[in-house]
């Protein structure tokens, strides 16, 4: 028999097979169990939508405040941000051992620029205050 690449992951693929079953085996067994144990008894005050512990009192197609928007967009942006300078500061304390190029820097110090010039804007025009 000759030696093939793909023995070394049969164990993978088998593993991968039986978890599949097993998940499918524990979905299909809890819903059995949940129909056959499960008492169901629904009634208008069970089926009427809430939000957190309170009934509704509002439509929920009404207009929101840009302000909310605005909020998520920022945080998307630093995070992102942040998770831009994790590697590039990994990279930077192990420059004993290579580390960056001059080219690396100044890109990631122009991305910086451009994102505090961005924070200053959003400052300047009061998108960070909450009335």
């Amino acid at each position: 028999m000759q030696y093939s690449v793909y023995h070394e992951f049969l164990p993978i693929l088998i593993f991968f097979i039986i978890a599949i079953c097993i998940a499918i085996a524990m979905a299909v067994g809890g819903k059995v169990l949940s129909i056959i144990v499960g008492v169901h008894k629904p009634n208008p005050e069970k089926n009427a939508p809430f939000e957190c512990g309170f009934s509704e009192f509002e439509d929920a197609r009404i207009k929101f405040d840009v302000r909310f928007y605005l909020v998520a967009i920022l945080f998307l942006v630093f995070d992102l941000e942040v998770a831009f300078m994790i590697p590039w500061g990994v990279l930077v304390r192990d420059s004993a051992a290579g580390g960056i190029s001059w080219a690396a820097f100044i890109a990631m110090m122009v991305f910086l620029f451009i994102l505090l010039v961005g924070f200053i804007y959003e400052w300047k025009k009061g998108a960070l205050e909450w009335e």
